[in-house]
């Protein structure tokens, strides 16, 4: 028994349509991706061009570079989504617990 399969050209079209997957079917798409990490291992991560450093020099660039990289790991800012900046909710005070107007308590007792 012989088992073939049929080869399928796809156009421009199909692509896109191919291209629009929402939900599951493009966590199911994605999930079978994997990165290329022995391309990225081979590169260098600093290419000096210019000047003769020693190895003290290379050292500290090195250094220097992934502490900076290291710092950078964490998001600036608030971590709410840029989009957000103008709302009007992000503008107002937080409620202030030890405000003197946070307790009801009247200046003078009023007469019943």
């Amino acid at each position: 028994m012989t088992a073939t399969t049929r080869e399928e050209v796809l156009t421009d079209a199909e692509l896109l349509d191919a291209s629009s997957l929402e939900g599951a079917a493009l966590a199911e798409a994605v999930a079978g991706l994997e990165p290329d990490v022995a391309a990225d291992s081979q590169s260098p991560l600093i290419k000096i061009v210019k000047g003769n450093p020693t190895d003290e020099d290379v050292a500290v660039l090195v250094a220097v570079l992934s502490a900076a990289a290291a710092a950078s790991g964490e998001p600036a800012g608030d971590g709410l989504p840029p989009e957000t900046w103008g709302a009007p909710t992000r503008m107002h005070r937080g409620h202030a617990p030890f405000s003197p107007y946070s307790f009801g308590t009247p200046v003078a007792a009023r007469p019943f």
